[in-house]
């Protein structure tokens, strides 16, 4: 990351250091209406040049340090605020414009322009420093977002958290792995508790359900979008061998029916990357010449290529299953589709 897209190097410029009507202020103000500044928060400025490099996260990284810097030493980076900063992924780009932070001497939450306030604790131990904040770790703001956000937001979170957890060096499968796998996992529900806080049952099935092999927030989505579907015999990342030699590894894997799923994201033929010096074209050839590996396997009978597009639109999806012989219950696919325009779109689903 270079300086002008890190928001940790985004200046920010205060007015409480000159104070409401000394020169400097005004001037800052002055800047505002000319474009030059933008008011972040209530007396904290950033040059418009420098928001305008950051994407969404990095906005609210930087909204995240102009509000952090008003409160007491006592409160931490926790949930939505707390996942962002730890770069984990979420359904929306968008991300909502107030900050949430645990704040022990509250018992109720409390809610102003750019912050939101929650009662709790956070011990040292769950605590971490990032962008020069004291933010929740990520095993607490797994535990932190799956008790208060909906369900697909909270699996992508956790599925991410796994993933560095379990995964630090990339995909691997064996014993050790599942062992790693049920120990933080464990560690997961125990700081979830009993179930007698409010969230606790939705954080339970959040963390059951979670996996570290999906590799990126689009896999997660496609294995929410199966389990709506009523598809639960899912295997993400599953490897193949043909003619005893290595076949390939798929997305995802539909045992009962024996069809690899594979998720194309426009990433794949983007990315420089993911390309490694090939041509797009170069790319889906050598995609094509996988897929004849792949259903040289035993096990695979249909290779079946989807996209985004399909996990927002779930009727696209279930119609490329059903077209290699999945039969799926129309009330799932309906129930699906209303899901899907409420996470997508906001709809009343």
């Amino acid at each position: 990351m270079d300086d002008t897209t890190d928001p940790s190097r985004c200046e920010l410029l205060f007015a409480a250091t000159h104070g409401d009507g000394a020169r400097e202020t005004v001037a800052l103000r002055r800047s505002t209406r000319r474009g030059q500044l933008v008011r972040v928060h209530q007396g904290a400025y950033a040059r418009a040049d420098d928001l305008r490099c950051l994407d969404e996260r990095g906005r609210h990284v930087v909204l995240v340090r102009a509000v952090a810097l008003g409160l007491a030493d006592v409160c931490v980076v926790s949930h939505t605020s707390a996942a962002v900063l730890h770069d984990l992924p979420r359904v929306s780009p968008a991300v909502p414009d107030v900050v949430t932070v645990i704040d022990p001497r509250r018992t109720t939450t409390a809610r102003s322009t750019h912050l939101f306030r929650r009662p709790g604790l956070v011990p040292s131990r769950e605590t971490v420093l990032g962008h020069g904040l004291c933010l929740t770790g990520l095993a607490r703001t797994a535990v932190d977002v799956s008790r208060t956000s909906p369900f697909a937001d909270a699996v992508l979170c956790v599925d991410a958290v796994l993933r560095r957890l379990v995964l630090p060096h990339g995909h691997e499968t064996g014993p050790d792995v599942v062992e790693r796998l049920a120990l933080h996992r464990a560690q997961l529900l125990e700081r979830i508790g009993d179930g007698s806080r409010p969230g606790d049952r939705a954080a339970r099935r959040v963390v059951q359900f979670a996996s570290p092999w999906a590799e990126n927030g689009g896999e997660s989505l496609l294995r929410v979008l199966l389990f709506e579907l009523g598809l639960s015999d899912v295997h993400l990342q599953r490897s193949f061998a043909s003619r005893g030699r290595f076949a390939g590894r798929c997305d995802a894997f539909l045992a009962k029916h024996g069809i690899a799923l594979e998720f194309n994201g426009l990433i794949k033929l983007a990315d420089p990357a993911m390309l490694a010096g090939r041509t797009p074209a170069e790319v889906v050839r050598d995609r094509g010449r996988r897929d004849r590996r792949l259903l040289e396997s035993d096990e695979i009978e249909h290779v079946v290529h989807c996209e985004y597009l399909d996990v927002v639109q779930p009727r696209r999806l279930a119609e490329l299953l059903q077209g290699v012989g999945v039969r799926l219950d129309p009330r799932r696919v309906d129930s699906a589709a209303r899901i899907a325009l409420r996470r997508f779109v906001g709809g009343p689903g």
